[in-house]
């Protein structure tokens, strides 16, 4: 990651005509260097994030700016009403699990899996949370071997998801009720991360085939998913529509030289219209915030940070 920004801004619109929002949107500064952005409360109020690889995570409201609030996260992600943050933070022993932000830099740490052993120093990492932070899912390692999907509750704890193959799999994203997970499972063991869904208790990849690849967003309905790796172009990024199983290629801008015309779709809105994301996985700082809309046009925006205008509703069923 570096000292790469990501943007997080009103970005990808799949509309046939242009939307006054984006005429409309200002970008307001975080007001401190180096942060990367990664998650938002439902109205914008509450925008969390981290610097460097490890964290530490902050939080930023606009009358406290970024405040370092500790852990070790990768990334943090908050709910949809703002009351809980999750991240990756140690416990008294120095290893790192998957936890609840509490206040200051004070984390409760999540029980691990029944399975779950240590590898590099820690057993679990969070990586999504349902609205009202009842349900976290993420990323657990697993005896014999190899990596799992996790969901949390009160009620039932830790629970790992398996692998289709016995292989590697993450929870990366919850729908806002907590019933529908996504993220992606190796497979073969080898090679693409692939597109999964848990839902109802089974596991199943969002194409038979296995051309789709891993899930980075999901609207509160969970009925649109967003990712990278759509079949026909494993550089671009997709949206998936679960009513009809459609995937569409977002695109990507050409680059122009030697570097390969790559895109990403990170986030999806409630009513599945707009979609943010990057264009490339940023080396250093070539990375640009884009959006695209119905004809795979995709338009660069050079950014700080947001005020997001947020849209509400369901998908319409086709």
């Amino acid at each position: 990651m570096g000292k790469t920004r990501l943007c997080a801004v009103i970005a990808a619109a799949i509309a046939a005509t242009a939307n006054p929002v984006w005429a409309q949107g200002t970008f307001t500064p975080l007001g401190t260097k180096d942060t990367y952005v990664s998650g938002m409360s439902a109205d914008g109020s509450i925008i969390v994030g981290v610097w460097g690889n490890l964290g530490p995570a902050w939080r930023w409201t606009a009358q406290t700016g970024a405040v370092d609030i500790g852990s070790v996260s990768q990334q943090v992600k908050i709910s949809r009403d703002g009351g809980t943050i999750v991240g990756t933070a140690k416990d008294s022993y120095g290893v790192a699990y998957a936890a609840i932000w509490q206040s200051g830099k004070q984390w409760l740490t999540l029980p691990p899996p029944a399975n779950g052993r240590v590898q590099d120093g820690g057993v679990t990492s969070a990586w999504g949370v349902s609205a009202d932070g009842s349900v976290i899912v993420g990323l657990a390692w697993v005896n014999p071997k190899g990596a799992e999907g996790f969901r949390y509750d009160i009620n039932s704890g830790t629970v790992s998801l398996g692998s289709l193959k016995g292989n590697s799999s993450r929870a990366s994203v919850v729908s806002g009720d907590g019933q529908v997970i996504a993220g992606w499972d190796t497979v073969e063991g080898r090679g693409p991360w692939y597109g999964v869904i848990w839902w109802d208790g089974l596991q199943r990849l969002m194409n038979p085939f296995a051309q789709i690849g891993q899930v980075e967003g999901i609207n509160n309905s969970g009925s649109v998913i967003v990712g990278r790796g759509h079949p026909s172009n494993w550089g671009h990024a997709y949206r998936f529509t679960s009513w009809d199983g459609h995937v569409r290629d977002l695109g990507a801008l050409e680059r122009g030289g030697d570097f390969e015309d790559t895109s990403i779709a990170l986030a999806v809105s409630d009513d599945g219209t707009v979609v943010v994301g990057m264009l490339t996985e940023p080396p250093e700082e070539d990375s640009q915030q884009s959006r695209c809309d119905r004809e795979k046009q995709c338009v660069s925006c050079d950014c700080h940070v947001l005020k997001p205008q947020i849209a509400q509703g369901r998908p319409k069923r086709a």
